[in-house]
């Protein structure tokens, strides 16, 4: 059976690679000026700040393994998420991600 925290971790890959992919897509478009360009970035503006909602509701259990808020994310840094971050590296030193 699926632990709740192995879904929270995989939902939360999942939303990374949307946001991802629809910013890639967007910088790589034809014409980034255009209507459907604008439209994508409006989208993309929504899925961050859903990304956000998300993280701030589970940020315990994503700090805990290790996950940050996403690059483009609006929220602040927080001290607990930074500690539980550096604890979970300091733990395994082998997951810390390149810089």
């Amino acid at each position: 059976m699926i632990s709740f925290e192995y879904r929270i971790l995989s939902e939360f890959k999942i939303k990374i690679a949307k946001v991802d992919t629809l910013a890639k897509s967007i910088m790589k478009h034809r014409e980034p000026k255009g209507v459907e360009a604008k439209e994508a970035s409006e989208f993309l503006n929504v899925l961050v700040s859903e990304i956000d909602e998300f993280y701030k509701d589970h940020s315990e259990i994503l700090s805990k393994n290790g996950k940050r808020p996403h690059a483009r994310s609006r929220l602040p840094e927080n001290k607990q998420w930074v500690d539980n971050i550096e604890k979970f590296y300091e733990l395994n030193p082998r997951r810390r991600p390149r810089k």
